[in-house]
């Protein structure tokens, strides 16, 4: 990628303004940015904000987190976002626009939380809301990326899944090139397992990118969290320190029925959702056992979370040495524990290892890919998603 090949005043005969063109030069021709990662995940349990100082590019990244902090979504935007899952056009819409605004209006208040100027910010990169994913088809994100740009004045990268999807890819998971980035001069096989909305893993063994392996395990805080709304009648967003589910019994016939179902027999590569694990799915469950408790339910949904991932490393990873788990499941006791039970001291924090806030992981990973985008560098891992070939990830907006 190089930007400048081109004179400015040759663009256009017409154009009498090249400020756009300007500052997309002046974050091309950096050695060093600060860059902003946001991401609103699949759990709905906030929206995380990452400020990064970082260089290089490959294997010679490297980065320095400056600020990082989730913000709660209201239950008013929860609720249209939740609408939109099955919603219509005119209601998607418009909630692409009200999150453009509503993550706009964050970063500000994020950087001035921590007093950075804006001026001093040279990227952004939005993930967005996803909306429904289609394995090896479609997806959807939303956040509307060209008002973030206008109100921070600021290029934004954003739109990450198209592109892989458009060279046969399946737009998912992306995580992969962060964790190739920090652990590629790994000496032992390590699994880095995400516990977000839904649980992905990444497996790296050493440098070569065509080795690594990663796919989408199956649901985490997603199932959760649907349930635990429903045991406390919408009080309660998530089950926190695991307080209902260490109320409940692992019922063996309910586990039996969830692990039967067609997501875990496919073969990689492979990505889920919400489509498949969500609100719906909590509903029918309950409606399929009615005898057995919400509590109970709850406990062995847990169970089937990370049975899901063991089962997932047998059938499709080599041997591990040591997993790294991360994101909001991280922080559930009983997840943990089970988790344990299954890999014994394999199970590890993320950040006891690399210093990246276990929930600021996913947000760092697209400050990253954004970053990477201006460099002109193919950030999608072909074994991982099933692309054709290398692509550079993200979609560039730049305000006028």
């Amino acid at each position: 990628m190089n930007l400048n090949f081109v004179p400015l005043k040759s663009l256009s005969p017409f154009a009498t303004d090249f400020s756009s063109m300007k500052k997309l030069l002046q974050v091309y021709n950096k050695s060093k940015r600060l860059v902003i990662g946001l991401m609103s995940g699949t759990s709905l349990d906030g929206v995380d904000s990452v400020l990064i100082r970082i260089q290089g590019s490959g294997f010679n990244t490297s980065f320095e987190i400056l600020a990082f902090e989730t913000a709660a979504i209201s239950d008013v935007i929860k609720k249209q976002i939740k609408q939109c899952f099955n919603g219509n056009t005119q209601e998607i819409c418009r909630l692409n626009y009200d999150l453009g605004n509503l993550y706009a209006d964050q970063i500000l208040q994020f950087l001035s939380k921590y007093s950075v100027k804006l001026k001093d910010v040279d990227l952004i990169g939005s993930h967005g809301q996803t909306i429904y994913h289609c394995h090896q088809h479609s997806t959807l994100q939303i956040g509307e990326p060209e008002i973030i740009a206008q109100k921070t004045n600021t290029v934004v990268i954003s739109n990450f899944r198209a592109a892989d999807i458009a060279v046969g890819g399946s737009g998912a998971p992306l995580v992969p090139y962060l964790d190739y980035i920090l652990f590629h001069d790994t000496h032992q096989k390590t699994a880095l397992q995400n516990l977000g909305g839904i649980g992905n893993v990444t497996y790296i063994s050493g440098k070569a990118r065509e080795d690594i392996i990663a796919f989408d395990t199956g649901p985490a805080n997603t199932i959760l969290n649907e349930l635990t709304e429903i045991i406390t009648r919408g009080t309660k967003a998530f089950d926190k320190n695991g307080f209902y589910s260490k109320q409940g019994e692992i019922k063996t016939e309910l586990l039996t029925f969830l692990m039967d179902h067609p997501y875990f027999s496919q073969q990689l590569p492979k990505s889920t959702g919400r489509e498949q694990f969500g609100k719906a799915y909590v509903e029918d469950v309950l409606k399929s056992f009615p005898k057995i408790s919400q509590v109970d339910v709850l406990r062995t949904f847990v169970r089937f979370i990370t049975k899901c991932i063991y089962l997932g490393y047998q059938h499709n990873l080599p041997a591990v040495d040591q997993i790294f788990c991360s994101g909001g499941g991280a922080d559930h006791p009983l997840i943990m524990s089970d988790l344990r039970q299954f890999f014994g001291d394999k199970i590890h924090h993320f950040e006891k290892i690399k210093g990246i806030n276990s929930d600021a992981k996913e947000a760092v990973a697209f400050a990253l890919l954004a970053h990477e985008k201006i460099n002109g560098v193919p950030t999608n891992i072909p074994s991982v998603t099933g692309a054709s070939k290398n692509i550079s990830l993200g979609v560039i907006s730049v305000p006028d």
